[in-house]
């Protein structure tokens, strides 16, 4: 089995609550024995995946993870919730 760990430090903890939250979709629609979840300690936004049966798998998940933070960073930004 596979896991992995995202760690991602924002200037504000609205903003990685408001990542979290458009990433929660993720979380309930874990299936198999793969398990998305996700939360938020000050301003760090910490992703977990695990019980991936194979690495590239696990490699895909992570991207798309990483698509779905960009596309929410992207929409936040443009309505003022970084700055």
């Amino acid at each position: 089995m596979y896991q992995a760990e995202l760690k991602i430090r924002y200037s504000k903890k609205l903003m990685a609550e408001s990542v979290r939250n458009a990433l929660s979709p993720d979380d309930k629609a874990s299936t198999g024995t793969m398990r998305v979840s996700s939360r938020v300690t000050g301003k760090t936004l910490t992703v977990q995946v695990h019980g991936v049966d194979r690495f590239e798998s696990l490699q895909a998940t992570i991207h798309d993870i990483f698509r779905c933070i960009h596309a929410a960073e992207a929409s936040l930004q443009k309505l003022g919730v970084s700055s």
